[in-house]
């Protein structure tokens, strides 16, 4: 991978674009429901940092990360994942967390690889993002930005540029889930952009 330290840098369906620019959106029909079959996440307050933080946890998984209050928990029934939205308004980031339940004795019947696994979802929630940028006038094509072997799974990293805002989408997988981390931002150096990348573990 490129210097990221390691943290894939990712993009996000809620984007600040261009200055004085905010849309937010979660892919076809999203809603503050939960998908079938999803993962359940707990709430304790996060430490470390500036702003209203809160740490999110997943029951019965590895699966933790930090966002900014408030935190919107809406589905994508596009790509069929549970979200977890939050946005830095006055910094023009966002943030989102996409959380997919994976079925990993039928991929193993199917002979399928983690890698595999892993790449067939990252193209389909890229194809999803860049589908919403050209329905508000953005074309842009994501990057593969190096991949990485990680103690749980396997990570793969992409980068877009959307008018003024950096696209950053990373992807994770385990035996649990198939797991999309994204950032848009005018400033790869901001503080809470580096903490929200590296908050999640998968």
């Amino acid at each position: 991978m490129k210097n990221t330290n390691r943290k894939l840098i990712t993009g996000s369906m809620v984007l600040i674009l261009t200055a004085g620019l905010s849309a937010c959106g979660g892919g076809g029909g999203a809603n503050m429901q939960e998908a079938p079959g999803a993962p359940q996440a707990g709430m304790m307050p996060g430490g470390g940092g500036g702003g209203d933080w809160q740490e999110m946890k997943i029951d019965g998984a590895t699966v933790r990360f930090e966002m900014p209050k408030p935190i919107k928990m809406q589905e994508d029934a596009k790509v069929g994942q549970v979200l977890y939205v939050a946005q830095n308004t006055k910094e023009k980031m966002s943030f989102r967390v996409g959380i997919t339940k994976r079925n990993y004795d039928e991929d193993q019947k199917k002979g399928l690889t983690d890698e595999q696994v892993l790449t067939q979802y990252a193209q389909k929630v890229l194809a999803a993002t860049q589908q919403q940028f050209a329905q508000m006038g953005f074309k842009t094509q994501f990057q593969p930005n190096g991949s990485a072997q990680l103690a749980t799974g396997i990570a793969q990293e992409y980068v877009g540029q959307v008018g003024k805002a950096t696209v950053v989408e990373r992807f994770y997988v385990n035996k649990q889930g198939l797991y999309m981390v994204e950032a848009t931002t005018q400033n790869t150096e901001n503080p809470d952009f580096v903490r929200f990348l590296n908050s999640f573990t998968p």
